[in-house]
């Protein structure tokens, strides 16, 4: 019966998680350009336009429109908390216009 009890109440949490999880839509995409150094790179607003239009016309959209500002974003660390691997990110709209 504990077993039971206790099978119930994991089922339980895992729902109310899965509830908590809020997906992003498929019409949603992020685009992110790699850099290293100390000193932000500004988005290669041009390249990023096309690889979101090829990414939404993958995904059976025609066209890609971008969402809100570009995000400056640490990939990695090096020693002392230091962020040398840096990417620019933008998200972006896939549109039937």
């Amino acid at each position: 019966m504990k077993a039971l009890f206790q099978s119930l109440f994991i089922m339980i949490c895992l729902s109310a998680c899965a509830a908590n999880h809020t997906k992003v839509p498929d019409d949603v995409i992020k685009v992110s350009q790699p850099y290293s150094g100390t000193q932000p790179k500004a988005l290669d607003t041009e390249r990023a336009d096309r690889q979101a239009l090829e990414i939404c016309r993958d995904r059976g959209f025609t066209g890609a429109e971008q969402l809100g500002t570009e995000q400056q974003v640490c990939a990695k660390y090096t020693g002392w908390y230091q962020c040398f691997y840096h990417e620019v990110e933008q998200q972006y709209q896939c549109t039937n216009h």
